[in-house]
């Protein structure tokens, strides 16, 4: 018997020791024909977990320099393909999900830029809020300040400041530049009281107290804007 049949023969038997090492069943049947080519069937047949029936039918056959193998396989299912598949549906969910929240666009909400031009320099009141609002911006404020100083009267003047005031806020700077329009200290308190509730940093008007001549009327302003 030539060296080949031989190692066909011992892997038959290789085969052999494996599947009792299993404990499955199995069936070889070893033929040599005339021409000394040998053929070996091998059957192995076993139980799944799951109780099914699981095996292999491999049939070898040598000769010369050539070595034919046809093999069946029966059963071999993964253990638990039901719970795999649920596991390889989820994983697929999640990655479907990571992949929505990168394509989503991120959803901002609008806020005042870092710097605001309110028409008075460096103003710290310009990006400040009162009642949810910011004080007039420097084209406003503009305006603003053209309408008051085009009116010649103070009476009028401070009537229009009223009307103005009611619907814009203003920042500290702003303030002391309205207040400025004003010659009358009494009316210039008028105002003040008007423009108080709609100045965005109060606290940084205090010192506008030195407008006044008057130390009552000093006094009465720093009452008014300490209780803002």
């Amino acid at each position: 018997m030539n060296p080949l049949a031989r190692a066909v023969i011992a892997s038959s038997l290789f085969l052999s020791s494996v599947s009792f090492a299993q404990d499955v069943e199995m069936n070889m049947d070893v033929q040599v024909d005339d021409s000394e080519m040998p053929s070996t069937r091998i059957k192995v047949k076993g139980m799944g977990p799951n109780g099914e029936e699981e095996g292999v039918d491999m049939k070898v056959q040598a000769g010369g320099s050539h070595v034919g193998v046809e093999m069946k396989v029966k059963g071999g299912e993964r253990p638990y393909p039901e719970r795999e598949e649920k596991r390889e549906r989820r994983d697929r969910r999640e990655e479907v999900r990571h992949e929505e929240r990168e394509a989503r666009p991120v959803r901002g909400y609008a806020s005042e830029p870092a710097f605001r031009d309110c028409g008075t320099g460096e103003d710290p009141g310009c990006t400040l809020r009162r009642d949810g609002q910011l004080a007039m911006d420097a084209e406003t404020f503009r305006g603003v300040l053209q309408a008051l100083k085009s009116t010649g009267n103070e009476i009028t003047r401070e009537e229009m400041a009223e009307k103005m005031f009611k619907r814009n806020y203003l920042t500290a700077k702003q303030f002391g530049l309205v207040l400025d329009l004003f010659n009358n200290e009494i009316t210039r308190l008028d105002v003040a009281k008007t423009a108080a509730p709609h100045v965005v940093n109060p606290q940084h008007s205090l010192g506008f107290a030195s407008k006044w001549n008057n130390s009552i009327s000093g006094d009465e302003y720093v009452e008014l804007m300490t209780a803002q």
